[in-house]
């Protein structure tokens, strides 16, 4: 039960990730709490490869014993950490929604690029699923 799926360097795909995740998420019957918390910290994740990374972006979700994980590609190797906005900010939180809400996260060098292309990053993070 896996979800590929590779993105255009477009905020515009932002949204249609999302609703190619949420399909699945129905389809693979996840719970709807725990579903509304992996499309909140998938878009913030693909948010963040989108505006900050380098194209193509690639995402990849699954389940697996409970546990949903999304890995999160891209091309630019600028490592990514949470932020501390000032309260007046209007973003720079997505990081700390990640590490607020997953059961784990983190980021490492991608291995997954294309032959040609320079290694890039991946952001994941995993999510223990409610028992159903």
């Amino acid at each position: 039960m896996h979800l590929i799926a590779e993105l255009e360097a477009d905020p515009a795909e932002v949204p249609r990730a999302r609703r190619l995740l949420g399909e699945r998420l129905v389809a693979w019957r996840v719970d709807e709490d725990s579903a509304d918390t992996v499309l909140l910290l998938f878009s913030e994740l693909v948010t963040n490869a989108v505006r900050h990374g380098e194209p193509p972006v690639q995402v990849h979700a699954g389940v697996d014993d409970g546990v949903f994980r999304v890995e999160v590609d891209d091309g630019s190797d600028v490592p990514v950490a949470p932020q501390e906005p000032d309260v007046d900010d209007v973003g720079g939180r997505g990081l700390q929604l990640v590490e607020m809400l997953s059961t784990a996260w983190g980021s490492r060098r991608s291995t997954t690029r294309p032959a040609g292309r320079r290694p890039g990053k991946c952001v994941w993070f995993e999510l223990a699923l409610a028992a159903s």
